[in-house]
């Protein structure tokens, strides 16, 4: 049988399934190459796939809600025919003479690593949700979210079947904070947001949307104010603060905002450059400091993370990388 063109296309592997690693997928297919996305859950979609809100943001898509995007996305690359390994990873990476690359990958199955030789790689590992270190820090934290008491990120508190109790105290004081915060009011539940800081981080709009809620007492921030221990108080949640105060509610839900995926021992073999809180530093084509190597998506920290610039910075690694490598294929 000949050999096809693209059978000859250069490997370049997509190290996370979320928007921003689909829509390089796709660019780098439709240019000739061949992408083949790394994602280590059991489906495509990143973050994203735990977004139960409606994205009234993202253009032609009214109504959806993030974890729809998402599925719409996965659907289409699914479409173009992009190669997927899910429950996949990274266990280890290097860079040859050459400057290409070849990257060791594990399988959930516990077969042997295989190797993937490859002219460049994109990061497109994403965010999680930050509030583990908080779980050991605060007494009867972690023990809390086992039972199902305290929850980290906004996930729990938009699924549809939700047993979201009469009281919730929401932790943070950045847009979720406020933005969740209303969502919950409006469904008739009422929230106390506890926030360390004395003013908010949110966007002034999400602070004015909560202000009518305020007014009727059914929303409360409690600015200045440290979680100090929960306790578990019959059917209720303790949570106690700084300042002696004691507030009962029935679910705590941590919103301390995001942080990078970029502590996997593969990417610091590596050694790309990272800013003071670890996220990905990328010039103008989205590589990083180690050529050939390029970060997409939320783990290169864009200015404005959505879905959206997810998308955006995912052509454009793309592009780059067709111009340099797809006459070579």
């Amino acid at each position: 049988m000949a050999e096809t063109k693209m059978s000859k296309a250069p490997n370049v592997p997509i190290i996370g399934g979320g928007p921003a690693g689909m829509s390089c997928a796709l660019w780098l297919a439709n240019s000739g190459l061949r992408p083949i996305i790394i994602e280590r859950a059991v489906a495509l979609g990143g973050i994203a796939r735990a977004n139960p809100y409606p994205n009234e943001w993202l253009l032609s898509r009214p109504g959806e809600t993030g974890r729809e995007n998402a599925e719409a996305f996965a659907r289409h690359i699914r479409q173009a025919g992009v190669e997927c390994r899910l429950e996949t990873h990274p266990v280890a990476v290097c860079q040859r003479a050459d400057g290409t690359f070849e990257l060791e990958l594990a399988a959930s199955d516990g077969a042997a690593p295989q190797p993937l030789c490859c002219p460049a790689v994109v990061i497109a590992t994403g965010t999680e949700f930050r509030g583990q270190s908080w779980l050991d820090a605060v007494p009867n934290a972690r023990s809390l979210a086992e039972r199902g008491r305290l929850h980290i990120g906004p996930t729990w508190a938009g699924e549809r079947n939700a047993d979201l109790g009469a009281h919730v105290a929401v932790i943070g004081g950045g847009d979720n904070a406020f933005d969740v915060s209303r969502m919950l009011v409006e469904k008739g539940v009422k929230v106390s947001i506890v926030m360390r800081s004395l003013t908010p981080r949110a966007q002034p709009l999400m602070i004015e949307r909560l202000r009518p809620h305020e007014a009727s007492g059914m929303a409360r921030v409690l600015a200045g104010a440290v979680v100090t221990s929960l306790e578990q108080s019959g059917a209720h949640v303790d949570v106690r603060l700084s300042s002696s105060e004691a507030i009962e509610v029935d679910h705590v839900l941590l919103l301390l905002g995001y942080q990078p995926n970029t502590a996997e021992p593969w990417l610091k073999e590596l050694a790309v450059a990272l800013d003071a809180n670890r996220y990905i530093i990328v010039d103008g084509n989205t590589e990083t400091s180690c050529r050939g190597v390029f970060a997409v998506g939320d783990v290169a920290n864009p200015a404005h993370p959505c879905i959206a610039t997810a998308l955006g910075t995912g052509t454009m690694a793309a592009r780059e990388i067709q111009r340099r490598f797809a006459m070579k294929s």
